[in-house]
């Protein structure tokens, strides 16, 4: 009985021991994740922050070609505009010829 007390000693050993060496490798790769994550997550951020910066810039990019329409559609109305102004006078013009 002695023999057989000795041999589940020496297994609840060996597997304690098992274990152990499980969970050692196990706290390892836990560590590396949070690692990664860490890193993961300041790329994120990174990443956020030039969305952010790359958005703002194209707001203004958006605004600057919305002005510079508007000043197109201003210059073009001008020269519309002058352009029924010399007609008009040319018929004036010419009714007073007449």
């Amino acid at each position: 009985m002695n023999a057989e007390m000795d041999g589940l000693l020496m297994r609840l050993e060996t597997r304690a021991r098992q274990l152990i060496l499980k969970h050692r490798e196990l706290q390892a790769e836990k560590d590396s994740l949070e690692e990664q994550v860490t890193a993961l997550r300041q790329v994120i951020r990174n990443l956020e922050e030039d969305n952010r910066r790359l958005q703002l810039k194209y707001d203004h990019l958006k605004m600057a070609k919305y002005i510079d329409m508007a000043d197109s559609s201003t210059k073009d109305l001008h020269g519309r505009i002058r352009k029924m102004v010399r007609d008009i006078d040319q018929c004036v013009a010419m009714l007073k010829a007449d």
